[in-house]
């Protein structure tokens, strides 16, 4: 039978009216292919969703379950003209160590709720850590001059032991002192070797610990500290024969010390000798750190003063810096100490040396309204900001703006810096509890999903067997 008989076949069947369809059959449709469409598009957008997870999870935890690569030197170290805000998602040095770092500083506020961190800046790109080795302490501790090491003492109680952390690798390692007092770090050599460290053991110290006056060790070895030298490597100690020591700072050459003892300032060498006395301006001693010029000339100098300390019965006194100071800094000449040959102003903290003519510092910009880095010229000019932290509020949940804490550069890679426009923030793998939370998030957006497939088969079962 070819196409024209069965086209005539069917033209010649008899019409037959259609039997009426059941009373609301059309409703009952129309409604189940609405119900069919909105399945359809809920399942596809939890797919999304959990593909969305899964990337996601793929992207946080597969760096913390591995610990992350170790991010390598780079040639010349950037300073990035926007530094990133707090953000407790930042991971930390032994889940993904940053390489070495550029700057060390604290982080947050405590007014009302304690939101702070301990950080890194990297110096070969946007990288950010938590140094998790000093989660929620403060200022004990010292930058290497390349950057590659961390040295933490413990400011809350005495010790016997500094640790040692490599930004490289994220170990910690211990090294023993010889003797157990209050412990606080004040220098290390340019190769990173030596420590300068002070020790104190007084009966009063033991009283203001035990009440958590957070600066007692500091205070009360600024006149009654030891002041040692100890190879990190070999273990071996020297105490010098200048204490106690408030400030220190290691030439360039790293040959001798330079070395604020009370309000006079030292040369000493390598074995703890004295060399000379540096006669500074009447109230000057050295800044805190990184005080010698890059050219071994010239030292960096800040305004001291003398404290009363009474905390428990009986008075004590202790030296400090005093940056309320009507001209609270200034640089000599190590061949005329006597004469300052500048008074920059505007230096609240200073950091270090860009160059033999530029140092570098940390104070407020009002006009941006956030804390900065400044380069001001030795010889006199004005001031620029080079670096801004993060305005935004991000602290105590929103209510307080975040502040840089006790900052401290690696000096050897400041030489020469370039600053550059700041990128993406490299925080690293979050913090395990919020790599957990990732996973149950993941898993549970998975399970519904599975669950609603899972359902919607069955749908289809009943549907087709009716």
């Amino acid at each position: 039978m070819n196409d024209q008989q069965i086209t005539d076949l069917f033209a010649a069947t008899p019409a037959a009216d259609e039997p009426p369809l059941p009373p609301g059959h059309l409703e009952q449709v129309l409604g189940a292919a609405r119900r069919d469409r909105r399945r359809r598009r809920i399942t596809a957008a939890l797919a999304a969703i959990a593909t969305i997870l899964l990337g996601g999870a793929a992207t946080v935890l597969g760096p913390g379950l591995t610990g992350g690569a170790v991010q390598p030197a780079s040639g010349t170290p950037g300073l990035p003209d926007q530094i990133a805000g707090y953000s407790p998602l930042t991971g930390r040095v032994s889940d993904s160590p940053p390489g070495r770092a550029l700057m060390l500083y604290g982080y947050g506020n405590g007014e009302l709720f304690h939101t702070y961190q301990t950080l890194v800046l990297g110096a070969d790109g946007d990288v950010y850590r938590q140094l998790d080795a000093a989660p929620d302490t403060s200022g004990s501790w010292l930058l290497a001059p390349d950057g590659r090491t961390v040295v933490l003492a413990d400011a809350s109680r005495k010790s016997s032991s500094v640790r040692v952390v490599d930004l490289s690798t994220g170990r910690v390692a211990s090294v023993p002192l010889g003797r157990t007092g209050g412990v606080f770090p004040l220098a290390l050599s340019p190769d990173g070797q030596t420590l300068a460290y002070g020790i104190v053991d007084t009966p009063q110290l033991d009283q203001d610990l035990a009440q958590s006056v957070g600066n007692a060790i500091t205070f009360y070895g600024s006149e009654h500290g030891t002041l040692v030298l100890l190879n990190l490597r070999t273990g071996q100690s020297t105490v010098a024969d200048v204490s106690p020591a408030a400030a220190v700072a290691f030439a360039p050459d790293g040959g001798r010390l330079a070395v604020q003892s009370r309000l006079e300032t030292w040369l000493v060498g390598l074995d703890g000798h004295r060399i000379e006395q540096v006669r500074v301006p009447q109230g000057y001693g050295l800044t805190q750190h990184n005080a010698w010029s890059p050219d071994g000339t010239m030292l960096a100098l800040t305004w001291w003063r003398r404290d009363g300390w009474s905390t428990g019965p009986g008075t004590d006194q202790a030296f400090t810096p005093d940056p309320s100071a009507p001209s609270p800094f200034g640089v000599v000449r190590l061949d005329r100490p006597d004469q300052m040959i500048a008074k920059p102003e505007n230096v609240e903290t200073f950091l270090g040396w860009l160059s033999d003519t530029e140092i570098l510092s940390l104070s407020w910009d009002y006009g941006a309204d956030t804390g900065a880095l400044w380069a001001t010229p030795v010889g006199g000019g004005a001031a620029r900001a080079v670096s801004h932290f993060d305005s935004g509020h991000r602290c105590e949940y929103g209510t307080q703006r975040c502040v840089p804490y006790d900052a401290m550069v690696a000096s050897q890679l400041l030489d020469g810096i370039k600053v550059r426009a700041a990128g993406w923030p490299d925080r690293g793998p979050w913090p395990a509890g919020f790599r957990w939370a990732a996973a149950v998030v993941v898993l549970a957006g998975l399970g519904l999903v599975l669950l609603i497939r899972r359902r919607r088969r069955r749908r289809r079962l009943r549907g087709s067997s009716v």
